[in-house]
């Protein structure tokens, strides 16, 4: 199974950029990923992980490049509530994950009952 890596590299670099140009914090910098990825030519390209902001106090925040950070980055939400939706939506992802596997081991598990 092969997963192309230029659309997440691609998304995260999109959302990177709305973050920089929409902010109402000071943007510091990007942070990029250790684990890197070949793109179409062989080249190593790092992964944006990370977008720092700094607010007018000197605290520095955080965010993933995805739409919740740029809702953060808005002030549409506090940090609090960010970091609320971020481990949210883990959890969720997390948890269905979790139902496919039990369901898929189930239905295996049926599977094998039925024709034995």
């Amino acid at each position: 199974m092969c997963v192309s890596y230029q659309f997440i590299h691609q998304e995260a670099y999109d959302f990177s950029e709305k973050i920089r140009k929409q902010s109402l914090y000071k943007f510091v910098r990007t942070e990029l990923s250790e684990n890197h990825f070949n793109d179409e030519h062989g080249d190593r390209c790092p992964l944006i992980s990370k977008v720092v902001l700094e607010d007018n106090h000197g605290n520095f925040y955080h965010v993933t490049p995805n739409s919740n950070g740029l809702k953060f980055a808005k002030q549409e939400l506090t940090y609090k509530e960010y970091k609320r939706l971020e481990k949210k939506e883990t959890r969720n992802a997390l948890s269905l994950f979790m139902i496919i596997l039990v369901s898929f081991g189930g239905g295996m598990a049926t599977l094998i009952k039925v024709f034995t």
